[in-house]
């Protein structure tokens, strides 16, 4: 646990009869910029609030800097940035008695970030809260996550209320932070494109557990579409192992394999009497092609 910011071991979570954790297991060392990608309901924001003790797992361990996550101490709780789908509570405030408020719970609050923030992403400090637009409080809520600089920044969907111009001005700020070695960061989204630019390491979960991790680099030598021309008809099922997706139509056929080296996708070109093609594919395609 001692070389790990965020550890999951384990974990089953079920609501009402139906589980959305299974045997879910995850590692993240210090420095990682890692994307977490699911389709709705694959058990992303249930994952991140086991985290953060906001849920109890039913079995399992979750921990932070190496303390349960059931019991988190104020010292961990300081080091930890948070952005939540949507913010809630505090309307009657407005922005500058928020950003006091809860820069007075910090030992460390940089003010002067804060006010760049602020000009950055175009927030009125005098804007009452219960006034604002979905956009704008989840700009709010992305300021205050990291107003304390903290060591581990964790996001569920940040940039889902975000018009472009602020989802590219958050972006960049994020691979500005991520330049520092010793931040960790946990970011939730399905925009593939946003991971792309700002993790160094995917995860994507399926039927409530972690099924692909790795570097985008990585995934994409792993997770390849193979494209089969004959001239005669081909087999169904193919003669191929580590089938993620197989559509078989007379004398063509379109694979998506995992972990299947160059020579083993020669030689069923051979097997087959066939020309065999291979398509690289971007996260986005990627994680379209696992999660069918």
């Amino acid at each position: 646990m001692n070389n790990t910011v965020l550890s999951l071991a384990n974990i089953h979570k079920q609501f009402d009869g139906r589980s959305v954790l299974r045997a879910l297991d995850l590692d993240v060392p210090p420095g990682t910029i890692l994307g977490l990608m699911g389709r709705n309901g694959a058990g992303k924001s249930t994952l991140i609030k086991c985290l953060l003790g906001f849920i109890y797992p039913d079995s399992g361990y979750a921990a932070i800097f190496g303390e349960n996550s059931r019991d988190l101490s104020a010292d961990v709780r300081q080091r930890i940035g948070y952005v939540p789908q949507t913010m809630k509570g505090f309307r009657w405030m407005n922005v500058e008695n928020f950003l006091e408020y809860t820069g007075s719970f910090y030992r460390k609050w940089n003010r002067n970030k804060v006010d760049l923030l602020l000009r950055e992403l175009e927030l009125r400090p005098e804007a009452r809260i219960s006034q604002m637009s979905e956009g704008e409080l989840q700009k709010l809520s992305i300021i205050r996550a990291l107003g304390h600089e903290p060591e581990l920044l964790i996001f569920d969907e940040p940039a889902a209320s975000l018009d472009p111009l602020a989802r590219r001005q958050f972006l960049r700020r994020l691979i500005e932070i991520s330049m520092d070695e010793n931040r960790t960061m946990l970011f939730s989204s399905h925009i593939a494109s946003d991971l792309e630019r700002v993790a160094n390491d995917i995860s994507i979960i399926k039927e409530g557990r972690i099924a692909y991790r790795g570097d985008l680099g990585s995934l994409q030598e792993r997770i390849r579409k193979i494209h089969i021309q004959s001239d005669r008809k081909l087999p169904d099922p193919l003669p191929v192992r580590n089938v993620s997706r197989c559509v078989v139509e007379d004398t063509k056929a379109v694979v998506t394999v995992d972990g299947l080296d160059d020579g083993e996708i020669q030689k069923l070109g051979e097997t087959l009497s066939a020309r065999v093609s291979t398509e690289s594919l971007n996260l986005e395609d990627i994680f379209l092609e696992v999660s069918q």
